[in-house]
């Protein structure tokens, strides 16, 4: 029973950290990390993940990841029982997820109506770009089209005309 196990229960906890990866590939979880440590929130635009990813997923990644890496660092201990190294796991894995819900917490209230912000990549007519809105000492880069049939540059000053999508839309400021 001893290498049966460690082969078997290795494979799960692998199979975990593996699936926690691509999970936090796939939610974009490692640029939200970077950014966090950058102390720059960039918005993730809810119209390319399912909510699904976007709540539940950042966090289940997190804590499939660590009980992979816990799991796997048990058996590679040569524990001889399964059932403490997973019990250890699970817990490690469910704190984890507990404190990466606290963490990635963000509170996102949608700019209103006359916000200002700048803009950091040109918005074509017709097309999109990007501007960033200060905020809370943070500063939010959104996804960001124009209603004007003129060209928006970066560094240029715009107020919000509309944000009930995940695409702004926005006007040159009138004190520009």
């Amino acid at each position: 029973m001893g290498l049966e196990w460690d082969v078997t229960w290795g494979f799960l906890y692998l199979a975990s950290f593996l699936v926690g990866l691509v999970l936090a590939a796939v939610t974009g979880l490692v640029p939200d990390l970077n950014s966090l440590a950058r102390h720059r929130v960039v918005v993730a635009s809810p119209d390319h993940h399912k909510p699904f990813l976007a709540k539940v997923g950042t966090r289940l990644a997190v804590g499939l990841i660590v009980f992979g890496v816990v799991g796997l660092l048990w058996v590679g201990g040569r524990v001889k029982e399964p059932r403490p190294t997973l019990e250890l796991a699970t817990v490690a894995g469910i704190l984890a997820t507990l404190g990466a819900a606290v963490l990635l917490r963000r509170t996102r209230r949608a700019p209103t109506h006359g916000t200002r912000a700048t803009v950091v990549r040109d918005i074509l007519p017709g097309g999109y770009g990007q501007v960033r809105i200060e905020r809370d000492g943070l500063a939010v880069v959104m996804a960001a089209q124009s209603d004007e049939n003129s060209l928006l540059a970066a560094g240029s000053e715009v107020e919000v005309v509309d944000s009930s999508r995940s695409v702004l839309t926005v006007r040159m400021s009138p004190k520009a």
